[in-house]
């Protein structure tokens, strides 16, 4: 395991003249990067504050630094990206797990170490017993691909998921080979006495690149000479970046934590329930609005299906279907269609992160007159754009067009239409209110790591559990859905 900076390296990959090195280096103490599969960017493991190495995210720029996993003690390592960048797989102690890309819902894959998800999603390559296996994204126990002599180690995936590299010592040095899923082959792609190391494709998935020494090195996939690329300062490893044919100009939802907290009393058949309430906002801040059209083909079906549009650098547009659920709300406040699950409440216990209380919001109508996010951001416009009001009066309606501009802010205030939490039932202590965007990541963003932030607050009951409890906050976390 290397520690290094952070080296972004422009070379030719594909043309046969060798290039210049031209690196620019963040000052990041990091091991084994993993570019997003957009390219816009990187997942990496550094040491944390508790000694171990933890798994971290940050902009291609260097920007929007995030932490995504808090192990504290054990090593993290490997990490790599699905091909819808909102999931990370990742090795812990001889294990293989798959993450969210907001840092939750973590879940064990398989035993093993060194995982690579395959461009078409499906399959996660891994090295077990040094040889190289295959297991499927959901789980199971996995399989051989080859027996072929030598500790294999290091798969990297070609483009069109038809062939892995990989290293191997078979020959008493470390060489990089390559593996046809098809037939079985294994190509020998370097014979030298230099020990070879992370092998990835190039994006034409003609060429694979590795580190030798003290150079980056370039070799037909079919085999043939390799060619050297470029001088390194020193060794790394190698992550090809992605270049997309068309620039996506997605939303990024930045979670704001819970404000204006009070507590409501709200009697129900005949008994008290004492109700948290709270301001929720969410700003979106990345490079494009976020844009909901949805429709149902008929008045019997009494929800929408929504589509998220995406749009283009250049001009055009990506849709992106099943996003969502949209229904209407008939309220005595306000009565509209509502995009379901757009933010979520959690009340969860400080000592072990324990959920006590979840939400029962029904949603939200997306517009730009709520409010405008803090800061100036490229391609805000000069003025709110969505100033519909979700078919309001209208629960006839066939079809819904909503979203929120790049700047502006959905925001809703305490207690109006759900903004609450039930904490009747609440003991005295401390407690983690947590706010949560996209929870379940169905639109497409730039990040997920900022979709939540958090309060940690106290509970007391100073009058006894029949009046309602005082609540302090005791500390606020922007970023994160632990305080």
């Amino acid at each position: 395991m290397k520690t290094m900076l952070l080296v972004l390296v422009a070379v030719s990959l594909a043309g046969s003249a060798p290039a210049a090195e031209q690196a620019r280096r963040a000052t990041l103490g990091v091991i084994e990067p993993a570019w997003s599969p957009d390219g816009r960017r990187l997942t990496y493991v550094a040491p944390a504050r508790e000694g171990a190495t933890d798994l971290f995210v940050v902009d291609a720029d260097g920007s929007h630094r995030g932490r995504l996993s808090r192990t504290g003690t054990v090593d993290e390592l490997a990490p790599d990206w699905s091909p819808d960048g909102k999931r990370l797989v990742f090795e812990r102690a001889g294990e293989i797990f798959v993450l969210r890309a907001d840092g939750t819902s973590e879940r064990r894959l398989v035993g093993g170490w060194e995982p690579a998800w395959s461009p078409g999603g499906r399959r996660i390559a891994f090295v077990r017993d040094d040889r190289l296996h295959v297991v499927s994204a959901r789980g199971g126990r996995g399989r051989e691909l080859t027996a072929a002599p030598g500790a294999q180690s290091a798969p990297a995936w070609a483009p069109n998921g038809r062939r892995i590299a990989f290293i191997s010592d078979a020959s008493g040095f470390p060489d990089v080979y390559v593996l046809d899923l098809r037939s079985g082959t294994i190509t020998r792609l370097t014979a030298d006495q230099a020990a070879e190391a992370s092998p990835s494709f190039a994006q034409n998935g003609r060429n694979v690149v590795y580190v030798s020494g003290k150079a980056l090195w370039r070799a037909r996939a079919t085999g043939g000479t390799p060619v050297r690329v470029a001088a390194l300062r020193s060794a790394v490893d190698v992550a090809v970046r992605p270049v997309p044919r068309r620039l996506e100009l997605l939303p990024d939802l930045d979670q704001r934590p819970p404000a204006d907290l009070s507590v409501r009393t709200d009697v129900r058949r005949g008994r008290p329930h004492f109700l948290l309430g709270f301001d929720s906002a969410t700003d979106n801040i990345g490079l494009g609005p976020v844009v909901i059209r949805a429709h149902r083909s008929s008045r019997r079906s009494i929800t929408m299906h929504g589509a998220q549009v995406v749009r283009l650098a250049g001009g055009g547009r990506k849709t992106y279907p099943a996003v969502g659920v949209l229904r209407y709300v008939h309220s005595s406040d306000h009565s509209h269609w509502h995009v379901m699950g757009f933010q979520r409440y959690e009340l969860r216990r400080a000592s072990d992160y324990a959920l006590l209380v979840r939400d029962r919001k029904s949603g939200f109508c997306l517009a730009d007159h709520w409010a405008h996010a803090p800061g100036h951001f490229l391609n805000e416009p000069h003025g709110p754009v969505f100033n519909g009001n979700c078919e309001q009066g209208r629960p006839q309606a066939l079809a819904v067009y909503q979203g929120t501009s790049v700047g502006y802010t959905d925001r809703y205030p305490s207690h109006f239409h759900g903004q609450n939490l039930d904490v009747t039932g609440v003991p005295a202590g401390s407690y983690d209110l947590i706010h949560r965007a996209n929870r379940s990541l169905l639109f497409r963003e730039l990040r997920y790591e900022n979709n939540a932030a958090s309060l940690r607050i106290r509970i007391t009951w100073p009058r006894g559990r029949s009046r309602p409890p005082s609540v302090r906050v005791l500390r606020t976390c922007p970023a994160s859905d632990r305080c």
